[in-house]
């Protein structure tokens, strides 16, 4: 899979979290902060990790994955580690 279907992919996980964000933003940036600018609280943050792994087709998530999630960022890189193409750091 080539830059453009990442960066594909990496638009609809943007496009999920805006619409699944409690503040109703338009649109998210890679730097935008989930609990911070985006208001995902911890019961967010889970409802939104099982919309996208559903929409991924991705295994269920571990928690220890799901420590350091701040960014959007975080999460694309979550997404492409879960789908094995690139490792997780």
């Amino acid at each position: 899979m080539g830059p453009g279907f990442e960066s594909s992919e990496m638009a609809a996980v943007r496009a999920l979290v805006a619409e699944m964000s409690p503040l109703g933003v338009a649109s998210v940036e890679p730097h935008s902060a989930l609990v911070a600018e985006l208001g995902f609280d911890s019961l967010g943050l889970v409802e939104l990790l099982i919309v996208i792994e559903d929409r991924f087709g991705l295994p269920p998530l571990e928690d220890r994955e799901l420590l350091g999630l701040e960014r959007v960022a975080d999460l694309e890189a979550l997404v492409l580690a879960a789908q094995g193409r690139v490792p997780l750091r």
